[in-house]
């Protein structure tokens, strides 16, 4: 072989090699809720790959219920993935995330939602990427209502929990429907209800205290075990039922069902009956609580800039409405563009659901927001779901929550 053609094939053998090196595969972790947002998913980072040939994705999809053991797992072996999806930064993974104040600038964070954007801060740090936003509220079956002659009111009129709770057992008797509501069995979805009597965990501002009034909290537990047993499916909230909130709402076999936002997507494809978000019920206020996700990045990652090459564009306005539009969720980026849902049942809800978080009080933002307040939503269920079967009493379930607020203060976190 000559020396020009020896050359030249040195010079494609190099070439090949800073090719290679250049490119990454990001292993990605994140959860869906059916196979139909898997592929829309899947679409997304085929696009983001289209348009950066040199990034791939290794997309490991794990079940929401199983993050918390994920990230244990990622923490005690040292090995974790490249970027995640995750609702909350838990305690134990907070040391490997990358300060996105550093890697993106320190104004970044600052066009994203308040309210979701002040719980991806840990002092001056920004430990997360706002993905996108969700509201809690009450859906109902609209021809159900219908069918019984029972008007709903506008969302700005509303109606009180004792004026809701006697619609909708009418509701139910009369247009036969199985059950007048079913809620979500999780701890943030409970806290609405407790949220919208005045009752919060934590100070709204600087520093962080527990500012629970037990009384008042054991008041709003009490009412909560009387609607379970008013009016929701038996055992749903004691654990004894195996029963879906979601599928039997679906199904038409509840007039109303207590879930968030990110059920939009699933009702306006799936749902055979008319349907609405709210109005949300109130107490003494009007109140849903801020949600949604975050994507994280690891600071052990051998390819950081790549993943936050990822964040940038993934929570940039553009892809924000593309992405809220896909998913049926509420954009986190406040200069993405309005979206259009594509479905008018959806793109009301959203717009009320929107006006729902508009209206809620500063700690439907800071209690899910302040640090102190991740290991205290472990305690929450379990407590709650007692107090439901009969096992504690409304003070004792108070108690605890109100114990693990105080030690989450005491340590720190």
């Amino acid at each position: 072989m000559s020396m020009t053609k020896l050359a030249s094939a040195a010079a494609l053998a190099t070439l090949m090699m800073m090719s290679s090196a250049a490119a990454s595969q990001l292993k990605l972790v994140w959860y869906v809720e059916d196979d139909t947002q898997e592929k829309a998913l899947k679409t997304l980072l085929d696009k983001y790959t289209a348009s950066h040939p040199e990034t791939t994705f290794d997309l490991q999809i794990t079940p929401y219920d199983g993050m918390l053991q994920k990230f244990q797992q990622y923490a005690a072996s040292g090995i974790m993935p490249d970027l995640s999806l995750t609702s909350s930064m838990e305690p134990v993974i907070r040391p490997f995330l990358a300060d996105l104040s550093k890697e993106i600038g320190p104004d970044w964070i600052n066009d994203f939602v308040k309210g979701w954007a002040d719980g991806a801060k840990l002092g001056d740090q920004v430990i997360a990427a706002p993905l996108n936003v969700t509201s809690t509220g009450v859906f109902l079956n609209t021809d159900a209502f219908k069918k019984a002659g029972v008007e709903i009111p506008s969302q700005d009129k509303g109606w009180t929990w004792d004026e809701f709770t006697a619609r909708i057992k009418d509701v139910s008797q009369k247009s036969g429907t199985r059950y007048p509501m079913v809620w979500d069995v999780s701890a943030s979805r409970f806290i609405v209800y407790p949220f919208q009597y005045g009752n919060h965990i934590f100070s709204e501002k600087e520093p962080v205290k527990v500012v629970m009034d037990d009384a008042a909290w054991t008041k709003s537990v009490d009412d909560f075990v009387k609607l379970t047993k008013d009016v929701l499916p038996p055992g749903l909230w004691s654990g004894a039922s195996s029963d879906n909130p979601k599928e039997l709402f679906l199904n038409g076999q509840a007039v109303a069902y207590m879930s968030g936002s990110w059920q939009i997507p699933a009702l306006a494809g799936k749902a055979k009956f008319g349907w609405q978000a709210g109005p949300t019920p109130a107490g003494t206020v009007r109140s849903s609580i801020y949600g949604g996700d975050y994507l994280v990045a690891f600071n052990t990652s051998p390819h950081l800039k790549e993943a936050v090459d990822f964040i940038k564009w993934i929570t940039s306005p553009d892809v924000q409405a593309d992405y809220a539009k896909t998913f049926g969720v509420i954009p986190a980026n406040k200069k993405a563009a309005k979206v259009d849902y594509g479905n008018e049942a959806a793109s009301m809800a959203v717009k009320t659901m929107q006006g729902e978080l508009d209206a809620s009080p500063a700690y439907a933002a800071t209690d899910q927001a302040w640090p102190q307040m991740q290991p205290v939503w472990a305690v929450i269920k379990p407590a709650i779901t007692q107090a439901v079967a009969g096992q504690i009493s409304a003070a004792e379930a108070v108690s605890e929550i109100h114990k693990a607020a105080e030690e989450a203060v005491e340590a720190g976190q």
